[in-house]
């Protein structure tokens, strides 16, 4: 089915309704293969703490296009494919806010539907993922990785990012799916995605408009391959064409799909450190970072207001810092000590300089990754 966007024309919107009705469609979207593709690679970038979610990867793997199939019947599901992130100026000047709400405020709520809103689809991914870890929930978490393996993949497509997603707008009209389907269907034999580390995002939301940048930047690759490669066949979409659009886009997209792969492994590792770090069943390791070495991290109140007390140990060097919603460092806490210890942190600490907030106090050391959130109050 056609992705909703502002242009048509009701009457064509209604003919693609009942079109969808008699013979239902997939969407737009990375085509199958490479969604599969990404469902039996993530994990293998999970820590031997988290090995145990391999057991469910068939799982992940046969529902991992549930999303396509949903937007025949889930109203909106269709938005959280995508966004056309170069119709807002602030995107190409580097400064689109990361708020839905701010951006709603901006520009209305519809408008911003409209234009997708894959970034906030992968943060409530993770927010449901957080709960069912902490309910140790093995099953349904593993439906909820199968979504977030699909919208991940989805922004590291370069046509979900941009309003020529189709290529209407520079003569390249149907390069959607001749790039993300025909063509990849016939080479997602040759991809080979090599073990990479996973990252911790203090905002699974900023996670994904850091990627959506360097994602957005593979349009005119795409663009220029498909002008090279009508060139070569004479305009026809045959073999000429397919062989050449793959040898001219092949490296933007090896490196596309291993970053889904990544990030998909890495938000899953987030939701995991956000929900306590949990035994998994069945890992390498039976037990959490937090229990390596008698390693501990405890801060608390929380919420508070003026001091917040920190308490670590753990096997040294440890260091503990202190970031905001964004993932920035705002202050480190201890560096390099051994053992026990605690330590204050607040307003009266940094000079009053830190705000009312969200923050993610974390401690790190070999073999050692724990993070707390904590809440700072008016």
């Amino acid at each position: 089915m056609l992705r909703s966007r502002r242009p048509l024309h009701r009457r064509f919107v209604a003919i693609v309704a009942l079109l969808w009705l008699a013979h239902p469609v997939p969407g737009w979207t990375w085509g199958a293969g490479t969604h599969h593709y990404i469902a039996q690679n993530y994990s293998k970038h999970l820590p031997a703490l988290m090995t145990g979610l391999c057991a469910y990867d068939s799982i992940v793997n046969l529902h991992v296009t549930d999303p396509d199939t949903r937007k025949g019947s889930v109203p909106g599901e269709s938005y959280r494919h995508y966004i056309d992130a170069d119709y807002y100026p602030a995107f190409l000047a580097g400064t689109l806010t990361h708020s839905r709400a701010t951006l709603e405020a901006q520009y209305g709520a519809s408008v911003v539907l409209n234009n997708g809103i894959v970034p906030w689809a992968v943060g409530e991914n993770v927010a449901t993922l957080t709960q069912q870890f902490q309910a140790q929930n093995w099953s349904a978490a593993a439906l909820t990785i199968a979504d977030m393996c699909h919208y991940v993949g989805d922004i590291n497509q370069p046509l979900h990012c941009t309003q020529n997603y189709d290529g209407a707008m520079t003569g390249n009209s149907g390069i959607h799916s001749r790039y993300e389907t025909t063509m990849m269907t016939s080479h997602i034999a040759d991809l080979h995605t090599s073990v990479m580390p996973v990252t911790y995002y203090a905002s699974a939301v900023d996670a994904i408009f850091d990627n959506l940048t360097a994602s957005w930047a593979g349009v005119s690759t795409i663009m220029a391959a498909d002008n090279t490669a009508k060139a070569a066949s004479g305009g026809s979409y045959n073999s000429t064409y397919y062989t050449s659009l793959w040898t001219s886009t092949q490296d933007m997209t090896r490196t596309r799909v291993d970053a889904a792969t990544q990030m998909t492994a890495s938000l899953v590792y987030t939701a995991w450190v956000d929900a306590g770090q949990p035994v998994v069943p069945g890992s390498n390791a039976g037990v959490a970072p937090s229990a390596i070495a008698g390693a501990r991290l405890d801060a608390g109140p929380t919420p508070f207001r003026d001091h917040l007390t920190v308490r670590y140990a753990g096997a040294g060097p440890l260091n503990v810092d202190v970031y905001d919603v964004r993932g920035a460092r705002v202050a480190r806490l201890v560096d390099g000590a051994s053992g026990a210890g605690s330590v204050s942190w607040g307003r009266a600490s940094s000079g009053g300089n830190v705000g009312p907030g969200l923050y993610f106090v974390r401690l790190t050391g070999p073999n050692l990754n724990v993070v707390r959130r904590v809440t700072l109050v008016q």
